[in-house]
């Protein structure tokens, strides 16, 4: 059972991510980027991880002195331990020694497999997980391992069939439903993107990104209503999730509800990118005075940053000139 839940935490930051392939939404997404307060805030995230990491390596040295020998089993089940406690490095070795004494362990492998994906060495993970099937072939999330590694080369019809065989053998496999619903939101299948978010929840109901995946589907699809329910599901989950927020504000500006858009753009942002984002959305609905001044108040907030916006501005401008005949 451990092995399938393990995708909950490889998987997440790119569920989020693949979704965002519609041009409004990268458009959308892009005033909110490069500042430096988040710049600052990854330097200390990078450094808290190589702090942990070290004292995971020396806790490991210790564990080692105190236990000369250790069976695979045992190996396993301290990478399992370290990849709950998020440190995939530590998790690796761990699942690396396990199968130094013992490559037919068809779980390890896959895992090892799940983690090569993970740190983007994907033809490594192919072949993990085709040796998983060498042992195993109706190893279901071994398959959807494989339906990944298709679906990040472009070959979606690939992608697609061994994800139905994955499913066929269990269907239990939230991870497939929702690889599945991101392979039909690439292929703008809006309502077979849906099915599967939905389907996926009722089997993982406690993961945020499938509630903003499928609010994002149906806002494609639009299904505005209950898009905003999704995304208010994947708050209650996160509440700090900013890429919900900006996706909740969107859905309310398609509802013409933009005051309210805009207070919760500055959840998922500061105040001039919620205006920034704002404009953006008026400039694409054709209301260029709106967009001019959004654009303008962004300026105003932030006029040595947003460079975004002033192009925005220059551009909502120009196209509220009228045409030369």
């Amino acid at each position: 059972m451990r092995w399938k839940n393990m995708g909950l935490r490889l998987e997440h930051k790119r569920g989020l991510g693949l979704l965002l392939v519609t041009p409004l939404l990268i458009l959308y997404v892009t005033g909110c980027s490069g500042s430096r307060n988040s710049q600052r805030e990854a330097k200390e995230i990078r450094y808290i991880k190589y702090m942990e990491r070290q004292k995971a390596l020396a806790a490991e040295e210790q564990a080692s002195k105190e236990n000369p020998v250790m069976n695979a089993e045992e190996f396993e089940r301290r990478g399992d331990f370290y990849l709950k406690q998020g440190n995939l490095h530590m998790a690796f070795l761990q699942y690396d020694k396990a199968l130094r004494l013992d490559r037919d362990r068809p779980d390890t492998r896959y895992k090892m497999g799940r983690l090569l994906l993970e740190k983007g060495m994907t033809e490594d993970a192919h072949r993990e997980f085709l040796e998983v099937l060498k042992v195993n072939p109706n190893h279901a999330p071994a398959l959807d391992g494989i339906a990944w590694v298709l679906f990040k080369r472009g070959d979606l019809e690939g992608a697609e069939k061994t994800l139905q065989q994955a499913i066929a053998l269990d269907e239990s496999l939230w991870q497939a439903h929702h690889l599945l619903g991101l392979l039909y939101d690439r292929q703008q299948n809006y309502g077979g993107a849906i099915l599967q978010y939905k389907k996926a929840i009722v089997l993982n109901p406690n993961l945020a990104m499938l509630f903003n995946n499928l609010g994002i589907s149906l806002l494609l699809k639009g299904e505005y209503e209950e898009a905003l329910q999704s995304f208010m599901e994947a708050l209650k989950l996160e509440s700090s999730n900013t890429k919900v927020h900006n996706n909740f504000a969107l859905t309310l500006c398609k509802l013409g509800r933009y005051e309210e858009a805009l207070e919760v753009f500055k959840r998922g942002g500061d105040e001039a990118a919620a205006y920034n984002n704002l404009g953006y959305v008026f400039m694409i609905e054709g209301k260029h005075k709106e967009a001019i001044e959004a654009f303008e108040k962004a300026l105003q907030l932030s006029p040595g940053f947003y460079t975004k916006a002033y192009e925005n501005l220059k551009k909502a401008k120009a196209a509220s000139l009228p045409s030369s005949p």
